[in-house]
């Protein structure tokens, strides 16, 4: 199988969330490992349309978040995309813009195990909690 179609069938079943958690991984690994100029500015690029795509999610009609989160996310991407802009033109420390994607992993971790029913309790998991 294929690269491309190893990853068409990871996202058709990945939930939306679990997609943004690995594009913010992906670009935060990017800007980790970007140790010259070409690598620096393929980073930034991705960083520049991961935010294009969810300034347009957030945008949607559709979007079913919260108008005062969406309005916040957005701003939040107008200024990455401007930090990316301003960083390649620089060569400024990329950390600001890492940290972000960093919170950004964090809230979405939080929302995701908030989602997550709890697991069934198993005959072992009853047992261990009796002798504990």
């Amino acid at each position: 199988m294929s690269v491309s179609r190893y990853a068409a069938t990871q996202n058709a079943v990945a939930s939306p969330r679990e997609i943004e958690l690995r594009a913010f991984r992906y670009v935060n690994g990017l800007m980790a490992g970007a140790t010259d100029t070409r690598s620096r500015a393929v980073a930034l690029e991705k960083v520049h349309r991961l935010w294009s795509m969810l300034i347009n999610d957030l945008g949607s009609p559709g979007n079913k978040l919260p108008a005062e989160l969406r309005g916040r996310l957005i701003s939040l991407g107008i200024w990455a995309q401007k930090e990316s802009d301003l960083r390649l033109d620089d060569g400024g420390s990329l950390e600001p813009l890492m940290a972000l994607h960093r919170d950004m992993i964090e809230a979405l971790e939080a929302q995701r195990a908030l989602a997550q029913p709890p697991l069934p309790a198993t005959p072992a998991m009853a047992f261990t909690s009796r002798v504990a």
